[in-house]
């Protein structure tokens, strides 16, 4: 509904038009949001937890549309493309930016470069229909895994070449000739499905989902009529803490739905696999319409014995529990969480003294996709 909205604000915009010689970017960029709708609805917490995180990126950002439509969400942020690769020379989000009034850092930048990102840790980037522009999409993918959480990327992919060779489920990638594709010398390489999967995970980067759309069947790095897109959901390996994590007390069973109900006093323990101490952890659940009804639910928790500041939520829907991990905990292994619940919630059909919603989104991976660490 808001992307629908924010859609007609721009067609309005862009009636008016840019200084002569100049023109907006013709394709809808907003419509990529359809094409990233079902995998986002499937992983809306992991969404939540990248929107939340900081400020954001859109690399190769055309005219803007989807850098502001995010602006007039309320997020920080960063717009990058390379003026000579633009379609408008960068005019058009310019011009944009500033008939919206919407605050959006506009960086010219070519990310195809050795290239450096300013500032601190970025919550999410946007790298959609970039990466066949690339030339060195190793090297691109690689730097932002340092510096970016959670990363939305999609590109052109193929399961076979224009003489039917199969590449479909080996980790490939396909070089385009000159102008062989739409007539464009900027495309270079159209990877396999398993050849994005393994630049990903090769490049610092967990594929939290991915989704095939366009051309679904037999697409090819050449044909119009057998483009194919893959879309991604990439969390970073370089920012995150792999940890293994064992329910202790205060937990009830989990549900066919995946997920559990906690008791209003539950703990978890936490043991980090490798040699790095988190600066910071999430833990994420939900809460009841019925739970926040009359007053809010505080969350109160010990790491280590050490007393986080509370947290109160006063929305039903899902939440975070976030804090930074305190100096006087020392580089240990082993992390106890302890945490109590405070609401007045009492459900008539179960008698015991039921704390908040943890949700298993991946069930395979249990708590550990809800417990996370991150470096910086």
């Amino acid at each position: 509904m808001r992307a629908a909205e924010f859609a007609a604000v721009l067609a309005r915009t862009k009636t008016i038009p840019l200084e002569q010689g100049f023109q907006w970017y013709p394709y809808d960029t907003l419509a990529s949001l359809l094409s990233l709708a079902p995998l986002l609805r499937m992983h809306f917490r992991d969404l939540a937890r990248a929107a939340a995180s900081g400020p954001m990126l859109d690399i190769g950002c055309g005219d803007g549309d989807l850098a502001l439509f995010w602006a007039s969400l309320g997020s920080r942020v960063t717009a990058i493309d390379n003026p000579p690769t633009n379609y408008n020379l960068m005019k058009g989000i310019r011009v944009l930016s500033g008939r919206l009034d919407l605050p959006v850092e506009i960086v010219q930048m070519n990310v195809d470069s050795q290239f450096t990102l300013e500032g601190g840790t970025y919550g999410f980037a946007l790298l959609l229909g970039i990466l066949y522009h690339l030339k060195n999409p190793y090297y691109v993918l690689e730097t932002l895994a340092q510096r970016v959480r959670y990363c939305i990327l999609s590109t052109r992919v193929a399961t076979e070449t224009k003489a039917r060779t199969k590449i479909g489920h080996e980790p490939l990638a396909y070089l385009l000739d000159h102008r062989e594709a739409n007539d464009d010398a900027t495309n270079f390489w159209i990877f396999s499905p398993a050849g994005l999967r393994r630049l990903a995970k090769r490049t610092g980067w967990r594929v939290i989902g991915d989704t095939l759309v366009g051309c679904t069947r037999h697409p090819n790095p050449v044909d119009p009529d057998k483009d194919g897109r893959m879309f991604m959901f990439l969390e970073s390996q370089r920012l995150s803490i792999p940890a293994e994590v064992k329910l202790l007390d205060g937990w009830t069973e989990v549900t066919e739905f995946n997920s559990a109900w906690t008791l209003k006093e539950f703990s978890i323990e936490a043991r980090v696999l490798d040699n790095s101490k988190p600066s910071r952890f999430f833990l994420g659940f939900s809460l009841m319409r019925e739970m926040v009804a009359d007053t809010p639910v505080t969350m109160f928790c010990t790491v280590n014995g050490v007393q986080m500041k509370p947290q109160t939520f006063k929305q039903s829907g899902e939440h975070f529990f976030e804090s930074l991990i305190p100096d006087e905990i020392g580089n240990t292994d082993t992390l106890c969480f302890e945490f109590t619940v405070d609401h007045r919630y009492k459900p008539e059909t179960d008698p015991r003294d039921l704390g908040v919603i943890v949700p298993f989104t991946r069930a395979i991976h249990g708590i550990s996709e809800n417990l996370t660490f991150w470096l910086g």
